[in-house]
């Protein structure tokens, strides 16, 4: 069963970014109006995304307390989240700013997880 979860959460990381970049690029830079599905669908998988994390981390025995890395990539998480609503609804240079580190910080949790190191760069 973790397997599954693991690989599910995984894929839906993969997803998630994707349809960031895609809705960044189509939407904020071209300043087109995305349709229902791209208003829904990024909701849905990042749900479901937290839903598989919050399940792995409870097969695994996971807590905040005996997984720094764990409330590393959580906090992180909320950085991704405003820096993402700084990318698509910011104006002008905010914009790209949000994007960029919106990106970098989706890096910076992948790293985390795969590592379970929050200071795997030193």
């Amino acid at each position: 069963m973790y397997p599954a979860f693991k690989h599910t959460h995984a894929l839906l990381a993969v997803i998630s970014i994707l349809l960031f970049q895609y809705r960044y690029w189509a939407f904020a830079v071209k300043v087109r109006t995305p349709g229902k599905l791209f208003k829904i669908t990024p909701h849905i998988i990042d749900t479901l995304l937290l839903v598989t994390g919050i399940t792995v981390a409870y097969i695994v025995g996971f807590t905040l307390g005996n997984s720094p890395w764990l409330t590393t990539k959580i906090v992180a998480l909320f950085f991704y989240v405003g820096f993402g609503v700084l990318a698509m609804r910011g104006r002008g240079q905010m914009r790209w700013i949000g994007y960029i580190l919106a990106t970098l910080t989706f890096a910076y949790i992948v790293a985390v997880a795969v590592t379970k190191n929050p200071t795997f760069f030193l």
